[in-house]
C-alpha cells in the first residue's frame, strides 16, 4: 500500500478519554436529553457470547462524544466505548430524533462475539469475526511525545467520504481523538480512536495503533462504520477500506454493525 507521511500538525492534549463536543450548537448540549441517554445506556450489559463466565466489557460512564446534526433531523447524541481493560471492544451511538425516537448504532471493535442485552425491543449479538487491520511501513517515533503527534497525523491524510441517495457527503475529521489508550502487556505502545463526520455526526471510526513486533515497531489501522450508507476512505488515490450501503429494514442483528430505534417512552 502507499506509504503514509506523518507530518507534524500540532499535538493535542493526551489523555485516556476526553469529552468532545462535536457539534456545532449555539449553546451547550441539553443536560436533560444527556440524563435520559445516559438512564438508556445504563440499562445495556454485555458479555463474550463464547465464554458467559468470563468478564464482560464495561461501558464507560460519561460518553466520548457529544454530537447532533439538525440538517437530518437528529437533535442530540453521545457515543460511548465499550472497555476490555484499557481497549475498546465496541461503540454504542445513541441519537434522539425529533420525530420522538431514539436510534441505537452498535459497532464491534473485537475478533470475539458479543451479546448486548437490556433494552426491550432489541439485543445485539455480533459473530467471530476477525478485523482487518492495515500495516504501515512508517516509523514508529520512539519518543512519546513524538509518538503522539504521528498518531494525531495519520488520520489528517486520509480522505473519508459516504454517499446518499446518489449523492457523495466528505467527511470531516473531529480533531482529536475521542479515546487514547496503550495495552503494553498486548504491544500496544500507543493508540487512538478518532471520528469522521458528516458535519457533526459520526459516520466513520479510525483506530490507529502502534505495535512493538519482535524488534519491530509498525503502525496498524482499522476502519469501522457508524452509518448505514455506503462509506470509503481513501489515501491519495488508493483505496483503504470501503463498505456498501444497507439498506432500510436490512439490519442484521448478528453483524458487527447494527442500528435500531424505539419510540420515546418514559423509562422504567
Amino acid at each position: 500500500m502507499r506509504t503514509l507521511r506523518f507530518a507534524l500538525l500540532g499535538f493535542a492534549l493526551f489523555g485516556r478519554a476526553v469529552l468532545v463536543f462535536g457539534q456545532d450548537t449555539d449553546g451547550a448540549p441539553d443536560p436533560a436529553r444527556r440524563a435520559a441517554m445516559v438512564q438508556r445506556a445504563g440499562t445495556l450489559k454485555m458479555q463474550y457470547a463464547a465464554m458467559p463466565e468470563r468478564a464482560g466489557p464495561s461501558l464507560m460512564k460519561s460518553p466520548v462524544l457529544r454530537t447532533n446534526d439538525p440538517t437530518r433531523g437528529e437533535g442530540d447524541g453521545a457515543l460511548w466505548l465499550w472497555l476490555d481493560g484499557q481497549r475498546p471492544v465496541a461503540v454504542l451511538g445513541m441519537m434522539y430524533y425529533e420525530t420522538g425516537k431514539w436510534n441505537y448504532e452498535n459497532v464491534s471493535l473485537t475478533d470475539e462475539a458479543l451479546e448486548l442485552k437490556g433494552r426491550p425491543t432489541w439485543v445485539w449479538e455480533p459473530k467471530a469475526s476477525p478485523r482487518t487491520w492495515r500495516a504501515l511501513e512508517d516509523a514508529v517515533p520512539e519518543p512519546p511525545r513524538q509518538r503522539q503527534l504521528a498518531l494525531r497525523a495519520l488520520p489528517r491524510q486520509l480522505d473519508v467520504s459516504e454517499v446518499r441517495r446518489g449523492e457523495r457527503f466528505p467527511l470531516r475529521l473531529i480533531g482529536q481523538p475521542i479515546y487514547t489508550y496503550a495495552v503494553p502487556d498486548a504491544g500496544i505502545i500507543d493508540a487512538g480512536l478518532f471520528v469522521f463526520s458528516n458535519g457533526t455526526n459520526p459516520e466513520v471510526l479510525v483506530q490507529v495503533e502502534a505495535r512493538q513486533e519482535g524488534e519491530k515497531r509498525r503502525w496498524h489501522v482499522a476502519f469501522a462504520r457508524l452509518t448505514a450508507a455506503e462509506a470509503t476512505v481513501k489515501l491519495a488515490d488508493e483505496e483503504l477500506w470501503k463498505v456498501g450501503a444497507i439498506e432500510v429494514g436490512q439490519y442484521d442483528n448478528h453483524d458487527g454493525y447494527y442500528g435500531t430505534n424505539e419510540l420515546d417512552r418514559p423509562e422504567p
